[in-house]
């Protein structure tokens, strides 16, 4: 360092100890040269201060805290440290550098400063986005980037989950570290206390902030030292800061503290707003009065009355900082600062907003009554504001008194009028609350004397506020830097961290609440000459004294880290940890409840129910016990906690409990995350989905199986080769034609089922050949036979499917002799001779010889014509004069017609000076020269030898395709001996894909056997995993059914090389004597069949190569999975399916004890029995249930229903429309299965009668949907009428999967019930197909344009649906709370509305198609297995009794959620026995606190105050009413008075028993009250 210039750090004696890898030797330092080495383009050194390098040099030796004001650079610090330890960084080094920054704001500014600075690959990482879920995205993000710049939270959670390991972590910086507090839950402080002490590896801590004290313990001289050494301990590391201010004031301005005085409102002598005051509590008690009159659920009740009191204080708040016309204008808006989603609509003035709300939610009758409130206190202030002849126009320079503005107000616009001439001005304003923020903003927009102040205000994203989103925030920020804006009035949000340089007046206008915002506010004033203002209360000594000392704090807390005082250190706490060792996985106490709440918010749920944990505390001799319960459809229903000092404790370890039973019954994985958040992502691919980077991955590359008895290869070794012949019959239809008799010649021999082959070859206008294969013998070939006869197939299979190579003189034939065992099949296909009488057949060799014996195929010779034997036997052609013999039934071409053309035969009685065609001038030679002259090519190739040849290539591709099922079922048939049902036909049918053009396909099979696999897959779950939610099982089954777990199986199983997914191409048929021209190789393979865009990889889809590749869709290969199941389930039934199941990979099988135990364990329920008539639901039913409980009980059922029904359904379908093309089989049977559908049954059979529901909203709508079904027969109203609850059809799911279970998986016996009440066709009638795909179609159809746009008002969507084309043009529109919804009424509503216009759908609607198709017998497909024996149980145990004990019962009782069950998705509110007005005695033996349904254990007192705070009431007073004895026997009666704000006129008092203790005489009078308030229907 030069001579001179010291640099002074403030450190502890104290030392720290850190397992960082130390900086290897000859690495770079900020002080060496050698740093040079690296190779960066950016060198922050360039620009650093002196104390910033010595101070990174200091972050390099050890872990430091740096502490400096705002503006001293501390973020350079932090980059110059990343620069220098960028050899750990630095890819391909797997190791990271994390930077932390508490807000999402600061996470991006913080980024785009390291960008710009150095020349690293930094990641940024805020939000929940949900790319950043899973291990393979944050492995994704590692490869990718160096640094990772994100929050805290979003490391803990990654930490947790192991998403994120504190060993690959090289370099941790936290910004604002003052955070990490060793008393908070602060992220910061957990990171550090349960994954930074516990790692092996620890990374260097480098912190920074300029205060090290959060909250209020700078005021404290014994906790000062305590809180910066706790700091140190926690983060491991050393405070340093910078002694020597003067280098540190050249580059950082202190800005110039004033306080400006205003008179209070409080304070004001002339009490101008006692009045305003008096006004405001008496809106208020209306209010109140009025809300006790209102009859409703009572939880709507108390969250209307504690947003009216909230609204209530947020008026008198802003009446007292802004005045009459401040709190007018927050009349528009304070609803933000409410964090109440009913209200804040409400409260915006946005009468669209308000009106589509009221529509959303019934319960926001309630509501109204704050927004009733409001509205007075709006005309209140309004008349007030214009009673002196003066209106509250901003612009009006009158209203700059009081009580329009508030004393506080004008001496703010005071300040900004004072400042506002000075060039390049910006100020910032602090402010305590949103409201005050957004009422600012608002007032000084609109002083027309302040309009050189452009301003905005600036809150938290997550504030509530529809207009504050971090895009925004971030736009606000950059117009305020850019001088757009120069006035932002900001919350704390605005104080920490946010790097706006410019700015040279800040103003409090409310106080700071601690030393850390007062520095850090003070910060934000950068500029030289800055000014830094208090707006204080002149009477309010308390506040000025608090400014003094918060700048006493500051330099107290210099002095302590200049010279500490003392060692000691807050005692720390340690949270419990539960960790997964297989994954290292590990979560705290404290992350628990978050966790659990992440948990239940996976659950299946609606707008009726919104599964939440629920907390009771209850005092037990060592402490608070929490009592924690969790959701009715939860894996887990209860947890007890330990006892704990506080109730905070005491929940986190009853959550942390609770995951650790969640994770043991394995509804959290071993990365302790829900089952749904890890469940294996179907790849978009497979769907069909993919985005462009993903395409590539929809289809796979698949060799496809050549059959063994067609690439077997006869050696060439012997005189003689025996070959397995068949004679191929070809018989036209009609017989217009002839063809001759070919054979088929191969080694092997074909399987029995193929030697026998019969199918119909398709030709055009209708006709169609039958072809039939005939075993013929074995047939012996020489040598020279077979060179004549592989010569024979190279010849017409040029001629078939190469003809242009005939165009030549000479046509070389053999030429591959010596590569033919590179053909990937070996037969022939040779002319024969049949003899009938002997029933066998032979070569026709005559016929071979004399083909082969044409001149093209020998080597050219000088040219000269043919002798000619004698007078009118030849012929002269283009090449020369040949023999009739030879010219009659050949093969010629014409050059002139570029066309081969057969002759057939010779016209005798004509020569060439014949007139043509009966001209008088024109001859047949004088034609042939001027047209066409033929060439002799091919001798004896007839046309009948051309017509069955050219049948030939089709008739083998399907003969290759019928020996792959055959190769597929024999494979099968080894593995599992059920295969053997299943026949060849139903396996190649599963085998072939509808792009094969045949009259066959796999979608049929593929319906059925998708809805078998839901139903099998589906009841394995339900009796294996019975602690498990429907929502949870509902994941396991997707995952296990899901395309992409089918397509891995299939591969893991080679089932892709046996799918038929090409028509017959004769370009792509290569049997031996054609090779194929493209050689594909472990080398070449990637090159020949490589994907491009769509253009270039369709072209390569048709490339075809050596060893058969083509590529398949991967959802093609799930789909031959399914069809498959569904081929061994027709033909098989249900043991072959699931053999077949169980072969491929997915077990489906169960035990028998599995299904009696759901069966009794559904006991539970019978006491709900009381609640419902049994035997009438029976009697709808069809059915007298043995376990009475099965009907009762719906959790999990419905699942288990919803499988077996759609199955069933399917089933149905399949059989009576057995003619249905695949597509409207699919329509016919998810219009079948709908939700909608279900729902209609249940109004129909009036099983809505029978629901026990907890939740009025559900009831109601249950209902009103009912009524309206019965009432309305228009299918728009299914559009336009109200929501189908969901509940409504789940329940005739649950009854027939109650009924499924009761039978012992008797699917006949339910297929009967089935039938009786659930007629699929019936459902169709009312309900048609999904009007959005309607819609498309039929604009596809006339090639109209479709547009939907939405937009969003309140909880309402608005979409709107045009269609336009040449000059026509409609609209439609639609709202509602669901989007897809709203959606599909809009589109609805337009497609009658085009069909009024006349644009009718081209193809016939599917009830139009319903009715022209024959219909068969319903027939259950398959069901062939042994249903299980149940014994009914006792019959002593009656319907209103419970194998279980009522406390039990209770427990479980409270665990239930509102919900729906069918009968009931909880057990109810049940109780000992009925609730009656108790005795004195009772009272004091506690009956009473049992009797109003409470926990044990818990103090009556306790219970009082809860249920004050929970009604927003006052809280009860308590006094002696009686004293009596003597002093030592002393007993003492208690009187508690109750005030209810609802009823102004009514006063609850209530005397309790005497008692010896004053504490024992308050819970008695407790008792009596909670007695008193339950008879009079207050204690809910």
């Amino acid at each position: 360092m030069p001579d001179g210039e010291t640099v002074h750090f403030n450190t502890t004696t104290t030392t720290t100890t850190t397992t960082t890898p130390p900086i290897m030797e000859g690495k770079p330092s900020c002080s060496s040269s050698s740093s040079s080495t690296q190779h960066h383009s950016k060198d922050p050194r360039s620009i650093a201060r002196k104390y910033q390098l010595e101070l990174c040099k200091k972050a390099m030796e050890e872990n430091v805290v740096v502490y400096l004001g705002t503006g001293c650079g501390k973020t350079h610090i932090a980059v110059l440290l990343i620069y220098e330890m960028g050899h750990l960084i630095k890819k391909p080094h797997n190791n990271i550098c994390v930077f932390l920054a508490p807000t999402n704001a600061l996470v991006e500014q913080q980024a785009r400063v390291i960008e710009d600075s150095i020349d690293f690959k930094v990641g940024v990482f805020c939000g929940g986005s949900k790319k950043l879920r899973t291990h393979q995205h944050w492995q994704k993000m590692a490869e990718d980037y160096e640094i990772f710049v994100m929050t805290p939270q979003l490391l803990l959670r990654s930490l947790y989950h192991c998403f994120i390991k504190m060993e690959s972590i090289s370099l941790l910086v936290l910004d604002e570290c003052h955070h990490a507090q060793i008393k908070s839950n602060h992220p910061y402080a957990e990171i550090m206390k349960v994954f930074y002490k516990s790692s092996s590896v620890k990374p260097r801590i480098f912190g920074m902030t300029a205060s090290p004290v959060v909250g209020k313990g700078a005021s404290s001289p014994g906790d000062l030292p305590k809180i910066i050494n706790s700091l140190e301990d926690l983060l491991d590391s050393k405070v340093y800061s910078v002694e020597d201010t003067v280098e540190l004031e050249r580059y950082v301005a202190s800005p110039v503290v004033r306080v400006y005085h205003y008179v209070s409102t409080i304070n004001d002598t002339s009490n101008c707003y006692s009045g305003y005051y008096k006004k405001l509590e008496e809106l208020k008690q209306q209010c109140i009065s009025m809300l006790g009159r209102t009859k409703g659920d009572h939880q709507s009740l108390r969250s209307t009355k504690k947003l009216l009191a909230r609204v209530h204080d947020n008026m008198i708040f802003c009446l007292e900082n802004l005045g009459l016309l401040g709190a007018l204008q927050d009349q528009a808006t304070p609803a933000d600062a409410l964090n109440v989603d009913a209200s804040r609509i409400l409260l915006s003035g946005d009468p669209s907003e308000r009106s589509a709300l009221v529509e959303a939610d019934e319960n926001i009758t309630y509501d109204l009554l704050c927004d009733r409130y409001l509205t007075q206190v709006a005309e209140s202030f309004a008349s007030a504001c214009t009673k002196d002849g003066h209106d509250s126009d901003l612009s009006c320079i009158e209203v700059l008194t009081q009580p329009f503005f508030s004393s506080k107000l004008l001496c703010l616009i005071g300040i900004l009028s004072t400042f506002r001439s000075q060039p390049d001005m910006k100020c910032i304003i602090f402010v305590n609350r949103i409201v005050t923020a957004q009422s600012l903003s608002f007032i000084l927009q609109h002083l027309e004397f302040l309009t050189s102040w452009k301003c905005n205000f600036l809150v938290g994203i997550h504030a509530g506020l529809k207009s504050m989103s971090r895009k925004s925030m971030n736009a606000i920020l950059e117009k305020f830097r850019s001088g757009e804006l120069n006035l932002l009035i900001a919350t704390k949000v605005g104080e920490e961290g946010l790097d706006i340089q410019t700015c040279c007046l800040v103003i409090r206008f409310d106080l700071p609440e601690t030393v850390s915002s007062f520095i850090q506010s003070r910060g934000r004033a950068r500029m030289p000459q800055s000014e830094y203002a208090f707006l204080v209360d002149s009477g309010n000594q308390r506040d000025l004294n608090l400014i003094d000392s918060f700048k006493n704090d500051e330099s107290r807390m210099n002095v302590e880290i200049a010279d500490r005082s003392s060692n000691e250190i807050f005692p720390g706490f340690e949270d419990r940890i539960y960790k997964v060792d297989s994954s290292g996985a590990s979560i705290s106490s404290g992350y628990s409840v978050s966790l659990l709440h992440h948990y239940c918010s996976k659950l299946p749920h609606d707008e009726y129910f919104d599964p939440k944990p629920k907390f009771y505390y209850f005092d037990d001799q060592g402490g608070t016990v929490c009592h924690l319960i969790l959701p009715s459809n939860a894996a887990l229903h209860q947890v007890v906690s330990l006892p704990h000092p506080s109730t905070e404790t005491a929940k986190k370890d009853a959550c942390l409990k609770a995951i650790e039973e969640l994770h043991k019954l394995g509804v959290l994985t071993d990365f302790l995350l829900p089952q749904v958040d890890d469940m294996i992502e179907e790849e978009s691919d497979v769907n069909g989905g993919a985005t462009s980077e993903d395409k590539g991955c929809r289809e796979e590359l698949c060799e496809m199986v050549v059959p063994a008895a067609l690439k077997e290869a006869w050696a060439h070794t012997g005189d003689s080769v025996h070959l397995n012949s068949y004679y191929i019959k070809l018989i036209p239809v009609p017989q217009d034609r002839a063809y001759k008799k070919f054979g088929l010649f191969l080694k092997a021999s074909l399987p029995q089922e193929a030697e026998r082959m019969d199918l119909d070859l398709n030709l055009a206008h209708g006709r169609y050949v039958e072809a039939k294969l005939v075993p013929a013998g074995v047939k012996i070939f020489d040598k020279d036979e077979m060179l004549m006869a592989q010569h024979f197939q190279e010849m017409f299979l040029k001629v078939i499917l190469d003809r242009s190579e005939f165009i030549q003189e000479y046509v070389p034939l053999g030429k591959n002799d010596s590569d033919v065992h590179d053909s990937s099949t070996f037969y022939l296909l040779l002319p024969v001779l049949s003899h009938d009488y002997l029933n066998t057949m032979s070569v026709d060799w005559k016929l071979v010889r004399k083909c082969l014996s044409s001149p093209i195929f020998r080597a050219p010779t000088p040219a000269k014509d043919h002798e000619i034997i004698s007078s009118g036997a030849h012929l002269h052609l283009a090449n020369g004069c040949w023999s009739i013999n030879d010219i009659e039934n050949s093969l010629g071409f014409c050059p002139q017609k570029n066309a081969f053309f057969f002759v057939t035969n010779i016209v005798w009685d004509k020569n060439g000076y014949s007139p043509y065609k009966d001209s008088d001038t024109t001859s047949h030679v004088d034609h042939c020269y001027q047209t066409w002259m033929l060439e002799l090519k091919i001798l004896g190739f007839s046309k009948d030898i051309g017509s069955s040849l050219s049948l030939l290539p089709s008739l083998m591709h399907h003969l290759q395709n019928l020996l792959v099922a055959i190769e597929l079922k024999q494979r099968l048939c080894v593995e599992f001996p059920e295969a053997a049902e299943v026949t060849i036909p139903r396996v190649l049918e599963a085998l072939t894909t509808e792009k094969c053009m045949e009259r066959f396909s796999l979608e049929r099979l593929e319906i059925l056997g998708d809805s078998f696999l839901k139903f099998v897959v589906g009841r394995h779950f339900f009796l294996l995993h019975t602690s498990v939610d429907e929502g949870h099982l509902t994941s396991k089954r997707s995952n296990a059914v899901s395309n992409s777990n089918l397509v891995k199986l299939a591969t893991k199983n080679s089932l892709q090389a046996y799918i038929r997914d090409q028509s017959f191409d004769p370009s792509r048929f290569f049997p031996l004597g054609r090779p194929c021209p493209v050689i594909c190789t472990e080398q070449t393979e990637a090159s020949v069949h490589c994907h491009g865009d769509d253009t270039d990889h369709f072209k390569a889809n048709e490339i075809a190569c050596n060893k058969g590749h083509i590529w398949l869709h991967k959802k093609t290969i799930a789909d031959v999975v399914e069809a498959l199941i569904g081929a061994f389930l027709v033909d098989g039934g249900f043991r072959a399916a699931t053999a077949f199941l169980k072969w491929i990979g997915i077990p489906v099988d169960f035990d028998a004890s599995h299904v009696i135990k759901a069966c009794l364990d559904s006991q539970i329920y019978m006491p709900l029995a009381e609640q419902i008539d049994i035997g009438s639901l029976e009697n709808l039913l069809g059915y007298n249930f043995r376990h009475k409980g099965l009907l009762l009980q719906a959790f999990r059922l419905e699942f288990l229903g919803d499988a077996v029904v759609d199955y069933l359904i399917t089933s149905y379908l399949f059989s009576v429309y057995p003619k249905l093309k695949p597509g409207h089989l699919t329509d016919l049977r998810s219009v079948s299965v709908s939700n909608q559908a279900f729902a209609n049954v249940a109004v129909d059979r009036s099983f809505h009668k029978y629901l026990l529901c907890d939740s009025d909203n559900l009831a109601k709508a249950i209902n009103t949907y009912a009524n309206f079904t019965k009432t309305s027969s228009s299918q728009t109203a299914l559009f336009v009428g109200p929501k189908c609850p969901k509940a409504l059809g789940d329940v005739v799911e649950s009854c027939l999967g109650a009924i499924f279970l009761d039978t012992g998986f008797n699917l006949d016996h339910l297929w009967k019930i089935m039938l009786s009440f659930l007629d699929p066709t019936k459902a169709f009638s009312s309900l048609q197909l999904d009007p959005i795909r309607e819609i498309y179609e039929l604009c596809a159809s006339h090639n109209l344009a479709l547009e939907f746009s939405a937009t969003k008002t309140g909880k309402s969507f608005l979409v709107e649906a045009k269609v336009s084309g040449g000059n026509f043009s409609t609209t439609a529109s639609a709202s509602n709370t669901n989007k897809k919804d709203a959606t599909k009424t809009a589109s609805h509503m337009i497609y009658l509305k085009l069909k009024a216009e006349g644009f009718a759908p081209k193809c016939k609607s599917l009830e139009e198609i319903l009715k022209s198709t024959a219909m068969e017998e319903a027939i259950l497909i398959g069901f062939n297995e042994q249903h299980i024996d149940i014994a009914i149980p006792d019959e002593n145990l009656k319907m209103n009794e419970s194998p279980v004990s009522n406390q039990k019962i209770n427990d479980m009782t409270d665990s239930r959620s509102p919900t729906i069950v069918a009968v009931s998705k909880r057990l109810g509110n049940l109780h000992v026995g009925e609730k009656t007005s108790p005795t004195v005695a009772e009272i004091n033996n506690g009956t009473a606190s049992q009797a109003i349904g409470t926990l044990p254990h818990k103090s009556a007192k306790q219970r009082l105050y809860e249920l004050c705070a929970a009604n927003c009431w006052k809280p009860p007073l308590f006094e002696v009413y009686r004293e009596e004895g003597l002093s030592h026997l002393k007993s003492f009666t208690s009187k508690v008075v109750l005030e209810i704000e609802e009823e102004p006129d009514k006063l609850f008092e209530a005397v309790g028993e005497a008692r010896t203790k004053k504490k024992n005489a308050e819970e008695s009078v407790s008792e009596a009250l909670l007695w008193l308030l339950d008879s009079s229907g207050y204690n809910h």
